[in-house]
């Protein structure tokens, strides 16, 4: 096999025996491999292997996975007899089989976008008992762009790279499915939710009708299990088709966007993400649409797979994922976990060192641990303000304090914390004596030799900036020539750089984790608690800078800081020396001053910093992140700034930058979060009085809008918790909850069922105060998508409490940290006018 031209896509480990499915020369291969794996115990003599700590190891080499595990279990009872290595014996595989990177090629790596369609005769279908009849199936080649689709009824393809099947029944139409799905097994199926419904129903529904050996043909390896999680509230099944990997695209984007959406439905993500939105179904129910127009019901079916296509192509989510499996030698799906990342990348380190990972313990996470600090912010309008960034900050850290869990001495209690340390109240020579560094919880590391963890971090570091000036490159040889040899580039070096960047910021949080191999609270400590110290540290440099210059006392110019960010007010310096200066150079002026003063001031106080805690280098690199004309906080983390130079990118008209408030939030009504937006630029850049008249104008537009369009967002969880038999809620019961089980009960009331979705817990929900006396006989509904007719509560809408709520109340929080009204204010020359 010429490995340069070759790459796995599944490896999983079964009776004994490595299931291999991969890419040999363009063609797909499978093998089922009987594998050798080798373990280490402690040796009496010098030899080619060590532990972290320098001890001797000797190996032991198993002629089978059984016999591996065979020898585990017969010394796991002896806790002195440690046994070495990884026995997650599919990654010992991977890493001697693939010593270098990996070249991969996703062209050659079958995708296949799955959604299915059923009836609904007895109300919305549930996976779990799959009762109801599957009507018709598609399938998208994410490589090709061919759509292959089955179904019952009479359907004429407009498209030229859509196949339509017509099968004479439902039980005709999963034997075709099953007929192409065999001949092609895919090493990737994708959707939206296709993990907890279409997959589910799917293997459900044909355990129903066929026998386990006909259902077991989904794998290419012939076996296939069901499995349940809990998610939250929900205990949801999940079915496993070994060598097949499951990337929900749902999950995808929920994990690697970072960016909380009010509603997680196809449609409404569509619409965010493309501009685009799923068929309308123009009957009153699902049964109507899909028996009286079969047509545009698989014309809906069809652009579901296109959607997420498309969501593939835009964002390449996928080809993220599958870059960080192949940067870390897992499979797909391990991506997920960022423990079992980890655990594979340092086992991968240290393997090409000859150094042997020791055995993964139970660990318990018996005490809690200081967080990232945020300063309580000085609150109102800031005229001018300054903001500058840590780097990285806690792979930084790592790097700094030489944390790795073979270079960690020991913890030093005496009196060592921030405060003490931030006003130098500790005479720390003996870290130097001892050439040990001193993190901010008292724990030591050792100097006389860097670490695994803090190596990785500067590799990964540097890789990343490598791509990301690789990407910036291809992006302007693209806009020069157009050549789309360059927009795969882009798109390769992009997926690399946040493939590292991914890597690094998870390090943290993986030390953090009880279940991780290398899992210390000490050291997750010394990381949080470093954040704090540096934060703190120059903040109070750049405090006392301010005060000289301006010549004040114990004056406090850094009006709020975070995690790895503090934000300088400028005011009082542009005051002094920018009079009759307009915006564009009072910015330059701003720039300069952070360049040739405020930066000084910073890089001095950090090296200093460095010293006193005798580092193993010194690491927090900081520099100016924005220069707004005005700030407003009105709570910690909760902050707006009206940006004219971004990162040294220049602003003609301001861009809004906000934090925290209402108008980003997902419970808030979108319409009103666009709107919340849209004030918050008239109170940055116009007069009190312009806001009020903008208000007003909002609230007619508001009257008019639709119930679904003002109602709230919100997740709906613990139904059973806060449901009562007699009066359809127990008292206390959230908001949101009491207008669920409202809902659901008037649902049933009505017999609905069948033409409602029945709102359960985990599902996103919006809901509506209303006007009493009404027919649900409360003053709240909670609903699914629409309201049922049925209710007849639409004219019972509470308008003005949904104003306040929804629009007024966010904003008055931030007028009045500025002193600011939303109505004019009586005057006596009024009154008389």
């Amino acid at each position: 096999m010429n490995l340069a031209s070759s790459f796995y896509t599944n490896v999983l480990e079964y009776k004994g025996k490595l299931l291999i499915r991969g890419v040999s020369n363009g063609e797909s291969y499978l093998s089922r491999t009987n594998y050798s794996p080798t373990l280490f115990v402690k040796a009496n003599q010098k030899t080619n292997y060590k532990t972290l700590d320098g001890e001797y190891l000797s190996p032991r080499e198993f002629g089978s996975i059984s016999k591996a595990k065979y020898f585990c279990e017969q010394y796991k009872s002896i806790p002195e007899y440690k046994i070495y290595g990884m026995n997650r014996y599919q990654y010992q595989y991977l890493a001697n089989t693939y010593k270098e990177d990996i070249k991969w090629n996703k062209d050659y790596i079958k995708i296949f976008t799955l959604d299915i369609e059923t009836e609904c005769e007895n109300g919305f279908p549930d996976p779990d008992t799959a009762k109801e009849t599957i009507i018709c199936i598609t399938v998208k080649n994410h490589s090709n762009k061919q759509i292959l689709t089955w179904g019952t009824g009479d359907f004429i393809s407009k498209k030229a790279n859509s196949t339509y099947v017509k099968c004479q029944n439902e039980k005709h139409l999963l034997l075709e499915f099953m007929k192409f799905w065999c001949k092609n097994h895919p090493d990737i199926v994708t959707g939206w939710n296709v993990k907890f419904f279409d997959i589910p129903y799917l293997m459900n529904r044909m355990r129903r009708i066929f026998d386990n050996d006909t259902i077991n043909k989904m794998s290419p390896w012939n076996y296939v299990n069901a499995e349940r999680i809990q998610l939250g509230q929900k205990n949801q099944q999940y079915w496993n088709m070994l060598g097949i990997s499951v990337l929900d695209y749902f999950d995808l984007y929920k994990k690697f966007t970072y960016v909380r959406q009010e509603s997680y439905k196809l449609n409404y993500i569509a619409k965010v993400e493309l501009g685009e939105q799923k068929l309308d179904n123009p009957y009153e129910t699902f049964k109507d649409f899909y028996t009286k127009d079969y047509q545009r019901f698989v014309e809906y079916n069809i652009q579901d797979v296109e959607l997420v296509d498309k969501l593939e192509d835009k964002m390449k989510l996928i080809e993220l994922c599958l870059t960080m499996a192949y940067d870390y030698k897992v499979n797909y799906t391990d991506v997920y976990s960022q423990v079992r990342c980890w655990d594979t990348l340092i086992y991968n380190h240290l393997h090409k060192k000859n150094i042997v990972i020791p055995p993964r313990e139970d660990h318990q996470k018996d005490t809690q641990y200081e967080g990232a600090y945020v300063k309580d912010p000085d609150l109102g309008l800031h005229k001018w303000i300054v903001s500058f960034d840590l780097n990285s900050l806690y792979p930084h850290l790592i790097m700094q304090y030489n944390i790795s869990p073979e270079t960690f001495v020991g913890v030093e209690t005496n009196k060592i914390n921030v405060n003490n340390l931030l006003d130098k109240k500790l005479d720390l020579q003996w870290a130097k004596n001892k050439n040990v560094t001193v993190a901010a919880n008292g724990a030591m590391f050792r100097r006389d030799k860097q670490g695994f963890l803090p190596e990785l971090m500067s590799k990964m570091y540097s890789e990343r900036v490598v791509f990301k000036d690789l990407a910036i490159k291809a992006k302007k040889e693209f806009n020069k020539t157009k050549d789309p040899i360059y927009k795969n580039e882009i798109s390769r070096c992009h997926n690399i750089q946040m493939a590292k960047k991914i890597a690094l910021n998870s390090a943290y949080g993986a030390i953090g984790n009880q279940y991780f191999r290398y899992f210390d609270v000490k050291q997750a400590e010394a990381i949080t608690l470093g954040g704090q110290l540096s934060i703190r540290w120059v903040e109070s440099d750049v405090n006392k800078f301010m005060n000289k210059v301006l010549k004040t006392t114990n004056k406090n110019y850094v009006v709020a800081s975070d995690t790895d960010s503090i934000y300088i007010q400028m005011g009082d310096l542009v005051d002094k020396v920018c009079k009759d200066k307009s915006t564009q150079q009072i910015t330059d002026f701003l720039n300069k001053v952070s360049e040739d003063k405020i930066q000084k001031v910073i890089d001095d106080s950090f090296k200093r910093l460095a010293d006193y805690i005798n580092a193993y280098d010194q690491k927090m690199i900081m520099k100016r992140e924005v220069i707004a004309n005005k700030g407003i906080w009105v709570a910690k983390k909760r902050y707006i700034l009206n940006l004219f130079d971004e990162e040294g990118v220049r602003y003609n008209d301001p861009k809004l930058k906000v934090m925290g408030v209402e108008a980003v939030k997902s419970s808030t009504p979108e319409i009103c979060r666009g709107k919340i937006k849209e004030a918050i630029k008239v109170i940055m850049n116009k007069s009190q009085e312009d806001l009020i008249n903008f208000v007003s104008d909002f609230k007619t537009e508001f009257l008019k809008l639709s119930p679904e369009e003002i109602a709230f967002p919100r997740s709906c969880n613990n139904l059973s918790k806060f449901t009562d038999s007699s009066k359809i809620y127990k008292k206390g019961t959230p908001i949101h909850v009491k207008g669920s089980l409202i809902y659901n009960y008037y649902l049933h009331k009505n017999n609905l069922e069948y033409k409602y979705p029945v709102i359960k817990d985990g599902d996103k929900i919006k809901f509506l105060m209303l006007k009493m006396p009404n027919a649900v006989k409360d003053t709240v509904l909670s609903f699914s998508t629409k309201i049922p007719e049925e209710f007849k509560i639409h004219n019972y809408v509470d308008y003005e409490t949904q104003f306040v709520k929804t629009f007024t109340d966010p904003l008055r929080f931030i007028l009045e940290s500025i002193g600011w009204k939303l109505e004019k204010e009586a005057t006596l020359e009024a009154f008389f006018e």
